[in-house]
């Protein structure tokens, strides 16, 4: 199990989520994290990997020059 945890504390968890939001809100939350999960997995699948910076190329991150003080008359 992910981060050594067992199933008798992803029983505990589960019970204090039902506590907590009650039987009747945990489908909606359920929703709600899946939509978002989805929206997540469609954002990155979103990212065209052409235009990632190649290592060691930071065009993207320069900063612009300072500009020239004008001479005073």
């Amino acid at each position: 199990m992910p981060f050594d945890v067992g199933p008798w504390e992803l029983v505990i968890l589960l019970g204090a989520l039902v506590l907590l939001f009650g039987a009747k809100g945990m489908p909606d939350i359920a929703k709600k994290l899946g939509t978002g999960m989805r929206e997540l997995k469609g954002a990155m699948g979103d990212v065209d990997p052409r235009r990632m910076l190649e290592p060691g190329d930071d065009a993207g991150t320069r900063t612009p020059p300072a500009a020239k003080p004008k001479p005073e008359d």
